[in-house]
């Protein structure tokens, strides 16, 4: 049982302080970025004209990313999700929706 109250506070309950204070001052400004990124990404890659609606940032001790979620102007059914990674601005891990796919095909 002892053992069991152990890993549990370790493990679960124990958080690390600067991971949290990190967390914090990379908030919103990272968010910005991210997102700024993702929008720079459709329009030179796809020539397309995103609007963010929804950003998730993931715990630095997961990962350096930041999940964007959007849409392309004019098309709120051509969605997409992607990741930006708020240290080095690399963009990765994208995924859309049919009605997307299909324009960015047809564009090839």
């Amino acid at each position: 049982m002892f053992i069991l109250l152990i890993f549990l506070f370790v493990f679960v309950g124990c958080g690390h302080p600067s991971s949290i204070n990190n967390d914090d001052r990379l908030g919103h400004e990272s968010a910005d970025v991210a997102s700024d990124a993702a929008i720079q990404y459709f329009k030179e890659t796809y020539h397309l004209e995103v609007q963010i609606t929804n950003q998730n940032k993931l715990p630095t001790y997961v990962a350096d990313e930041i999940d964007v979620e959007g849409f392309v102007i004019g098309h709120p059914d051509q969605t997409f999700n992607i990741s930006v990674n708020h240290r080095t601005l690399e963009t990765g891990h994208l995924v859309m929706s049919p009605e997307l796919k299909k324009v960015i095909q047809a564009k090839e």
